[in-house]
C-alpha cells in the first residue's frame, strides 16, 4: 500500500505535468457539460482552479525565488490581453455589443468568456506567495495550519459581514488562501498516508458533500459566506491536496509507462494555460445557439461539444507557440 508521495524538487516532475493536462482537461469537462451535481463533477473534477494554485504554490517555494514580474507579464498578462482584446473586437465589430457595455463586463467579469477571473486570482496567489513566505520559515507546520485557518476563516466572516458583491468575490482570492499551506507541504512533506491525514481527507470529503449538496437553502452565515462557490472553501481543501492528488498519483503510475500518453501529456500541460485562454475565447464567442440550423438538440449539443474540445485544445496548442514569439 502506498503510504508516502513525495514530489520532485530539483528538475522535472511528469507528474506535475499530469496534474496540469489533467486539470486543463477538467476546466472543459466543467464549462461544456450540463447538470453537473448529477453526476459528482466536483469530487473528481470540479477542483481545477485548487489544482492550479497548489501547482503554482509548488513551484514558488521548491525554488524559494523572488517573484518573477517579467515572468508572470510574459506568461500571463501578455496572453491574456491578446484573448481578451480579440474577443471584445469580435463583439464590438461583428456581433454589435456596444462599447459601454463590453467594458462594463470586462470590469465586472475580469474578462470574456468561463474563468475569465483565474489569471487575476493567479496574480494575487503570486502576491501572496511572497507575503507568506517568511511566515514558513519562522513557524512549524502546526502553527501554521493554525495561522491558515484563522485567516482563512476571518475571510469567511469578514465577507459575510460585509456583504461581499458575487461578482467581486468571484475576482478575489480570499476563498483559496488555505491552498498557500497546502502547497507548501507537497514541498516540505509530500504526501503522507497515515491515519491523521485519512481522517483528514474524509472530514474534508464530508463537507465538500455538505456544502455542495446539503446547504443550498441553509444559511452558514457568518462562519462561511454564501455563495456559488459552494465547495472553493479551506475546508475542502484537504481532499484536493491529499486525497484527490494521491488517487491520481497511482493512475499515473498505471499509465505513465507508455511513451505516447507520456508526450501528449507533456504537451497539454505546456500549454494548459493556453488551452484554458482558448476556450474562454471560444465559449464566449460560440453558443449552442449558433447551431440552432441543427434541429435535433442533442445532435446540436454534441456538435457544439466537439467543435468547443477540438478549437481549445488544439487552438490552445498552436497559440502557445503564437505568444512565445510575439513575446520574443
Amino acid at each position: 500500500m502506498m503510504t508516502q508521495v513525495t514530489f520532485t524538487k530539483d528538475g522535472y516532475d511528469p507528474f506535475i505535468d499530469f496534474l496540469k493536462a489533467y486539470a486543463i482537461i477538467c476546466v472543459l469537462i466543467g464549462h461544456t457539460i450540463p447538470n453537473s451535481d448529477l453526476w459528482g463533477y466536483v469530487f473528481w473534477a470540479g477542483m481545477q482552479v485548487p489544482l492550479f494554485i497548489l501547482i503554482q504554490v509548488f513551484h514558488y517555494y521548491k525554488k524559494e525565488t523572488k517573484l518573477d514580474i517579467g515572468k508572470i507579464v510574459k506568461r500571463i498578462i501578455v496572453p491574456f490581453a491578446i484573448v481578451t482584446g480579440f474577443v471584445f473586437l469580435i463583439k464590438l465589430i461583428f456581433e454589435g455589443v456596444g462599447l459601454k457595455l463590453l467594458i462594463i463586463s470586462l470590469i465586472k467579469d475580469g474578462g470574456y468568456g468561463p474563468g475569465s477571473y483565474y489569471p487575476l486570482v493567479y496574480i494575487q496567489i503570486a502576491l501572496l506567495l511572497v507575503l507568506f513566505k517568511p511566515l514558513f520559515y519562522k513557524y512549524n507546520k502546526l502553527t501554521l495550519f493554525w495561522l491558515f485557518f484563522i485567516i482563512s476563516e476571518a475571510c469567511e466572516i469578514a465577507c459575510s459581514l460585509l456583504n461581499v458583491p458575487e461578482f467581486l468575490y468571484r475576482l478575489l482570492v480570499v476563498r483559496y488562501v488555505f491552498l498557500l499551506y497546502l502547497g507548501w507541504l507537497w514541498v516540505k512533506e509530500g504526501i503522507r498516508l497515515n491515519w491523521w491525514t485519512i481522517v483528514l481527507c474524509i472530514l474534508s470529503f464530508l463537507t465538500i458533500i455538505y456544502f455542495q449538496y446539503l446547504s443550498k437553502t441553509v444559511d452558514n452565515e457568518p462562519w462561511f459566506f454564501n455563495t456559488a462557490w459552494r465547495s472553493h472553501r479551506w475546508p475542502c481543501y484537504f481532499y484536493v491536496s491529499h486525497g484527490l492528488v494521491l488517487i491520481l498519483f497511482i493512475v499515473w503510475q498505471k499509465i505513465q509507462i507508455k511513451g505516447r500518453i507520456r508526450t501528449l501529456v507533456k504537451k497539454m500541460a505546456s500549454a494548459s494555460y493556453e488551452i484554458f485562454l482558448v476556450q474562454m475565447a471560444v465559449i464566449a464567442l460560440f453558443s449552442v445557439k449558433r447551431l440552432m440550423f441543427v434541429d435535433n438538440n442533442y445532435v446540436r449539443f454534441a456538435l457544439w461539444f466537439i467543435i468547443v474540445w477540438c478549437v481549445s485544445l488544439l487552438g490552445g496548442i498552436y497559440f502557445q507557440k503564437v505568444c512565445k514569439r510575439i513575446i520574443k
